[in-house]
């Protein structure tokens, strides 16, 4: 008697698309893409990223923005801060630099974006552009944007006294340009824009990165405003936005 047995198929589940995190994010220090959903981290920080065997996803990060420097008719500025870089993985995304500060000269230049590296996809930030003094109304520089994160920020406007430049638009922004309008001597001041944070992407399949090998996640800090201090009247430069990391 010959004896038949049906065919057993065996599967094994691939583990889920999680990993370890260090600092813990809303209370999680695993976190599962599939259950979870993504994650986005928009502070400026350092956490630890420890895969599993199931790790397959998608990495994105924006540099944050530079900040805009200060101005001043007469007495002293400093320059604004560059952003810093968001990083993981061998992927880079460069903060914008900051805006010099003015107070000789009328029309501060705009500083440039951040650049890029180790992604499928590397775009640079948008640089900021120059002040525009005038005899009417000065308007400081737009901040540049980060591709596929904040937008320009537009620079102060000021007919008269000193306007702080307003900060940049996150994740990644530049700042804003501070403004001094004309007085009755017809000093005028103002600083550029600060420049946009870049942009990586990359895609990781399942092996790309080892199970259970610490990889480090930053996202980059936001470039400092510069100040503007003494003289008839002056005013700070506006900071940038801190950078952005997002897996999904």
């Amino acid at each position: 008697m010959v004896a038949f047995f049906a065919p057993v198929f065996f599967s094994i589940a691939a583990a889920g698309r999680s990993f370890a995190i260090s600092p813990a994010v809303s209370g999680k220090s695993t976190w599962d893409l599939d259950a979870d959903g993504p994650l986005s981290l928009t502070t400026a920080g350092t956490w630890t990223i420890t895969p599993t065997a199931g790790f397959a996803a998608s990495v994105a990060l924006n540099g944050a923005g530079g900040g805009s420097g200060g101005v001043s008719d007469g007495g002293s500025v400093t320059n604004a801060g560059s952003g810093g870089a968001s990083t993981f993985a061998g992927l880079s995304a460069g903060g914008g630099s900051g805006s010099l500060g003015a107070n000789t000269s009328t029309a501060g230049t705009g500083a440039s974006g951040g650049t890029a590296s180790g992604g499928t996809t590397n775009t640079s930030g948008v640089d900021g552009t120059d002040g525009a003094p005038a005899s009417g109304t000065s308007v400081g520089g737009i901040g540049g944007s980060s591709p596929n994160g904040g937008g320009t920020r537009a620079g102060a406007s000021s007919s008269g006294g000193a306007v702080v430049g307003p900060a940049g638009n996150a994740p990644g922004g530049g700042a804003g340009g501070a403004a001094r309008g004309s007085n009755p001597t017809g000093i005028r001041r103002t600083s550029g824009g600060g420049g946009g944070g870049a942009y990586c992407a990359r895609a990781y399949g399942l092996g790309d990165l080892a199970a259970g090998t610490p990889i480090t996640l930053v996202v980059g800090a936001a470039g400092t405003a510069g100040t503007g201090s003494g003289g008839t009247t002056s005013a700070n430069g506006g900071s940038g936005a801190a950078g952005r990391a997002v897996i999904t």
